[in-house]
């Protein structure tokens, strides 16, 4: 059989197996079975021919959270996968293999494997290159279980601090969330798809500038904001990148769902940015057109609407149960779900799992959560550290110090670390929502599969915490005191044991110095004030938090306030009256130790926030990148209470060192513009500097950003010495979708800014483009402006 045959073209093995298909196989490569449908006893994991014979006689397109949604150790997932990868492909009458597929936003969702740093905080780290080696990192991982296809990278754009999954975005900058996205995507795909494992970018389009902040609410945009700005990252890595999958968002764009929009996800995401691989739904997203949209009649319209549009593989049951007998009645076209399978069929001969199917037991353990991964993931976690006040140079502290008080509902929590998407927080709810049922209960729900004697616990990384990590970084003679004051971040069920603050206070009353640990947890809605559908109405650390804090401001001791947060916060009493603040977000399983190594110096902390941190809610949407009209108000130019100048700007981060921007140049060329700055480390520590180029468009037929990132670079220096960076911003980087909609650039005034954060310029030039026909044409973006070391 042609399929069968490794020397035929990927195209001809499609096209003969599809021929083969019968209309039952066809739907089955569009869905999943459920993890109940194999398993038959939990204890053991053990996988049941019996049962798969008869839950998924016509074999199935995909296996999810085979360790995602169980307790199984990594060797114990490579079993599992090989078991029941054999099962399909010798006794399924076609022999086609599965995918096994699982999240990977911060690492594999999977215990026991490299947990590293959130997305927002790999955003702050202003450098694509170590969010490349991450993707990398998280390949070999999941190459070694046996999981080929990855629902990550997040590439959306966000600006909206009440929207829970914040902390899933790189930030809220078009420019910097491209970067990452593609560096992630290649990463994890490799050069070739053989050796790679599939990204998916999600969600598509313009996730998270909802009505209310509000998850799953409506986008209000325009089509040229998609063009320009949104849909930008899902263009990047699907031509720089080369992505296989894309996601559909659960929200509604100008009346009409995401995954019914034949005009997003064909015209748009096909036609206009070039994508040919699989488009999928979100997780139940399909049946959500009805039953939280209202959009049909009924279920089973779903199916249609959305096949129309574009999807073409369901994380769902909704193909599952309805396509076959729309298909029969005629109401589907057959060719549309020939095509669909066809794309499926082609993701798994690239794969190689026709092939090579099978993993090997023995080397898995030597590669998750390897050294060399922890590395990564502790280097991220350094980089991603945001110092934002240090009044009178408090910080670094000396390991000599005489005594620390360490505060704060996180101080001694592992939960600091974890974001949504992270094992074991992701799974929390699922664990305990099966507490309590049978094994028969567990396995038809399909929730979370766990052993006997397996505690909540026990899921964790050997992860340590901020005060574990203080009291070993010190001298011996330095006493560590902990008192957390608060039992979490926030009191959610009105626990009248909850607070502690007095036994804080006093605590803290002994000691020279107090760091206090706050922020947020990071999960899937069970007490959690970050995370998925975790919305929130305010932004600021939470009322129990900064009650904590105040009281302890009473003591008039020095106060260091790390924060452990997903989503971006308000912090203007914080700022006010903190000594210090480290912004650390979500930093990952190596957090205590960067978080503990800026604190004492080890580190010389070079974080940049990726977002715009506002004065208060009422200043939202608040972002540098909004339209000159967006950042003013006529004719007053201030709000009652409040000026519009935002907290802390894009870009910004302290550092131990100071460094001088000096002998930059800026010279036109035909096809851009060449930036050349030297920086100068004038303090007293070595330390890292991310230099940001900033450009505006002025006098254009639609108005553009009153300034947008271009170009950056992260550069050591040591202290005394000096490094020069020379970019070169291309004209053909600078692209807009002009009044008539075409993409290019027109005759206009180009003002080029390079600085230290989106606020702080150190200097600024005017260029005068002019085209032949007064426009630049665009056939295709480019999406890096190179940027170099020169001395």
């Amino acid at each position: 059989m042609i399929y069968k045959d490794p020397s035929r073209s990927i195209e001809e093995r499609v096209k003969d197996l599809l021929s083969r298909m019968t209309l039952e196989e066809k739907v089955a490569q569009l869905s999943s079975a459920r993890m109940g449908d194999v398993i038959s006893d939990m204890q053991t994991m053990s996988f049941s021919a019996e049962k798969a014979r008869k839950n998924v006689p016509n074999g199935c397109g995909y296996l999810s959270r085979i360790g995602g949604a169980t307790d199984l150790l990594p060797r114990e997932i490579v079993r599992l996968t090989n078991e029941i990868q054999k099962y399909f492909i010798e006794e399924t009458r076609l022999g086609i293999p599965i995918f096994f597929i699982t999240e990977a936003t911060s690492g594999v969702l999977s215990r026991n494997h490299t947990l590293f740093p959130q997305n927002i905080g790999a955003g702050a780290m202003f450098n694509d290159e170590l969010v490349y080696e991450m993707g990398n990192a998280v390949r070999e991982e999941m190459l070694s279980t046996g999981e080929r296809f990855s629902l990550a990278p997040v590439v959306d754009v966000i600006r909206d601090h009440r929207y829970g999954r914040y902390e899933e975005s790189y930030g809220e900058d078009v420019y910097l969330v491209s970067q990452c996205g593609m560096a992630y995507t290649k990463g994890l795909q490799s050069q070739s798809l053989k050796n790679g494992i599939i990204a998916t970018l999600k969600h598509y389009v313009a996730q998270g500038f909802s009505d209310g902040g509000k998850n799953c609410a409506p986008v209000h945009i325009t089509d040229r904001e998609i063009f320009d700005q949104y849909a930008v990252p899902f263009e990047a890595a699907i031509q720089e990148g080369g992505a296989s999958s894309v996601m559909a968002a659960y929200h509604e764009v100008d009346g009409v769902p995401c995954h019914a929009s034949k005009k997003l996800l064909t015209d748009v995401l096909r036609g206009k940015l070039g994508f040919e691989g699989l488009i999928v739904s979100d997780g139940n997203g399909i049946q959500l057109v009805k039953n939280y949209h209202d959009y049909c009649e009924k279920l089973e319209d779903t199916v249609s609407l959305t096949l129309n549009a574009g999807i073409e593989c369901e994380l769902d049951y909704m193909f599952k149960t309805y396509l076959k007998d729309l298909c029969l009645e005629g109401r589907v076209n057959p060719t549309i779900v020939d095509n669909a399978v066809a794309k499926v069929l082609t993701l798994k001969f690239k794969l190689g799992l026709f092939d090579n199917p099978f993993v090997n037991e023995d080397v898995v353990d030597n590669i998750v959560c390897s050294k060399k991964h922890v590395s990564i993931a502790k280097k991220m976690a350094q980089q991603s550290m945001t110092l934002l006040k240090n009044k009178n140079g408090i910080l670094p502290l000396s390991k000599n110090i005489g005594s620390i008080a360490v505060v704060g509902p996180l101080a001694d929590k592992k939960e600091f670390a974890y974001g949504d998407y992270s094992y074991p927080s992701h799974i929390e709810d699922m664990y305990y929502s099966s507490e309590g049922l049978s094994e028969d209960e567990v396995i038809a729900r399909t929730l979370f599969f766990k052993r006997k004697g397996t505690t909540y616990e026990q899921l964790f990384h050997d992860t340590k915490t901020i005060y574990q990590a203080i009291k070993k970084a010190v001298s011996d003679e330095t006493k560590v005191y902990l008192a957390q004051g608060l039992k979490d971040t926030y009191n959610y069920h009105n626990d009248p044991d909850f607070f502690s603050i007095d036994q804080a206070v006093k605590v803290a009353s002994k000691a020279d110095v107090i760091i206090a640990v706050c922020g947020d947890t990071s999960g899937m809605g069970r007490d959690n004030d970050s995370g998925e559908s975790v919305d929130r109405a305010e932004i600021n650390l939470s009322h129990e938090q900064r009650m904590l804090l105040k009281e302890l401001k009473k003591l008039d001791k020095p106060i260091i306030l790390v924060l452990c947060n997903g989503r971006p916060l308000e912090l203007s009493y914080e700022s006010e009256n903190m000594d210090a603040i480290l912004e650390a977000w979500k930093p990952g399983m190596e957090g205590a130790s960067a978080i503990t190594e800026v604190l004492f110096g080890d580190y010389n902390p070079s974080g940049r926030l990726p977002v715009t941190i506002p004065k208060c809610l009422g200043q939202l949407p608040v972002y540098y990148s909004q339209h000159l009209s967006g950042k003013k108000q006529f004719w007053r130019n201030k709000y009652l209470e409040v000026d519009l100048n935002p907290l802390y700007a894009f870009g910004y981060g302290l550092s131990y060192t100071s460094f001088v921007y000096e002998d930059i140049s800026m010279n036109q060329g035909k096809d851009g513009i060449t930036v050349r700055v030297t920086v100068r480390n004038n303090g007293s520590f070595d330390g890292e500097e991310v230099i940001q180029v900033y450009v505006r468009k002025k006098y254009t037929s639609v108005l553009q950003p009153e300034r947008e990132l271009k170009g950056y670079k992260r550069i050591w220096i040591e202290k005394g010495k000096k490094v020069t960076v020379e970019f070169n911003i291309l004209y053909d980087s600078l692209g807009y979708h002009n009044i008539e909609n075409h993409l290019g650039i027109e005759n206009c005034t180009l003002d080029v800014m390079v600085g230290s954060s989106s606020d702080k310029i150190y200097a600024e030039k005017s260029f005068a483009l002019t085209f032949e026909g007064g426009f630049r044409e665009i056939t295709r973006r480019i999406f890096t402006n190179p940027s170099r070391i020169i001395v």
